[in-house]
């Protein structure tokens, strides 16, 4: 998956328009468009603000990680350390927190 491949899933997970996330990045809708289409490569500060907001780490937006979480950041665990059930059920759960976020 290329980096704004990334960037238009994880607009669309919080559903959002190419202008809304323009207005949140302080960029035009131009810009938004072109990094997710691959026409344009995401500055350094950018790449910084996406990470931030969509609270993902930047290897991750580059392709370089596969999981967009920041779980060894924010649990205190080594992530690649646990089984594919235990990372499944990790995912899952930090989807339905998400999910319950996004309903109130």
């Amino acid at each position: 998956m290329t980096t704004g491949q990334r960037i238009a899933k994880l607009r669309v997970r919080k559903n959002l328009s190419q202008p809304q996330l323009a207005d949140i990045l302080h960029v035009s809708q131009s810009t938004v468009a072109m990094w997710e289409s691959n026409r344009r490569n995401v500055s350094n500060d950018d790449l910084k603000k996406l990470s931030k907001y969509f609270k993902v780490s930047t290897d991750y937006l580059l392709g370089n990680n596969e999981e967009p979480e920041l779980l060894a950041n924010h649990l205190d665990i080594n992530y690649k350390d646990l089984s594919d059930d235990q990372k499944k059920q990790v995912k899952n759960f930090i989807k339905f927190l998400r999910d319950q976020n996004e309903e109130n």
